[in-house]
């Protein structure tokens, strides 16, 4: 039996590298880690909105002709996978090999709750252009529950002011706000989604409300001493979770990874 794939989407203001650590934790896996159009590596393209990014993940899953494979969604990333998977479900662009999503702190198919106050100063970083040095900080700072390592914290600042202005303020204005709850509906398929215990926006009460009720088969996963930034933070939770839910779907062994069971979710 061929090895099933996993494929990461990251946050607003990441990159790929979020996946790292928790990447080096799932050796039983083939692993694509995408930097979203407008972000770390990738050009904007004129994609921008959440439809056209959906398509565009269609497109890049369906030229690996992969044989079984599982969307792993962190934020923005993981309305993303949502609309991505229902439109295919509902005659959309097929995506045959997905056997099922995980969603990490994923924005719903709703509009994001999020405070108009901190919207507008999030906007305000690259109304000018690149956000500075400080901002960045600040960004990856109110998402952690305590500090990163130094090495990580630099890493997400970096990616934090790489982001294409275009692209940053084209989430906040638009795409965090899209409500495709209506259309989406129902989707046929089971997906883990995860929480941090102390993300303030899409914590708990968010993913059970606005992203399990889209899911026929929804689980629901609180890692404690997270925040938003769970890929950075936990990420040995976070791979043993993720191992356990791709084993199930895709029918193949258990802890590939041999992690221990999070003690924290």
């Amino acid at each position: 039996m061929s090895r099933a794939t996993l494929v990461f989407l990251h946050a607003l203001g990441s990159s790929w590298h979020e996946w790292e650590q928790v990447i080096d934790l799932l050796p039983g896996y083939d692993c694509i880690a995408l930097d979203l159009p407008g972000f770390g590596d990738r050009p904007l393209a004129n994609q921008t909105d959440p439809a056209r990014l959906a398509h565009w993940l269609t497109h890049e899953i369906a030229e690996r002709q992969l044989s079984a494979s599982v969307l792993i969604g962190h934020s923005m990333g993981g309305k993303i996978v949502t609309l991505a998977v229902a439109r295919a479900v509902s005659g959309g662009p097929s995506l045959e090999s997905v056997r099922g999503v995980i969603l990490v702190a994923a924005s719903p198919p709703a509009p994001e709750p999020m405070d108009e106050d901190r919207r507008a100063e999030m906007m305000k970083w690259f109304a000018g252009g690149q956000a500075t040095y400080e901002d960045a900080a600040k960004f990856v700072d109110d998402n952690t529950a305590d500090p990163l390592p130094q090495a990580l914290r630099e890493q997400a600042i970096a990616d934090v002011m790489r982001c294409d202005p275009e692209a940053w303020l084209a989430w906040l204005e638009h795409g965090s706000r899209e409500d495709w709850s209506a259309q989406i509906g129902q989707i046929d398929l089971s997906a883990l989604i995860i929480a941090g215990a102390k993300d303030g926006d899409l914590g708990e009460p968010a993913q059970r409300h606005l992203n399990a009720p889209h899911y026929r088969d929804a689980r629901l996963e609180v890692i404690s001493d997270a925040a938003h930034l769970i890929p950075y933070e936990k990420p040995q939770a976070l791979a043993a979770l993720i191992d356990r839910h791709a084993a199930f779907v895709t029918g193949t062994s258990a802890a590939h990874t041999h992690l221990s069971q999070p003690s924290q979710s």
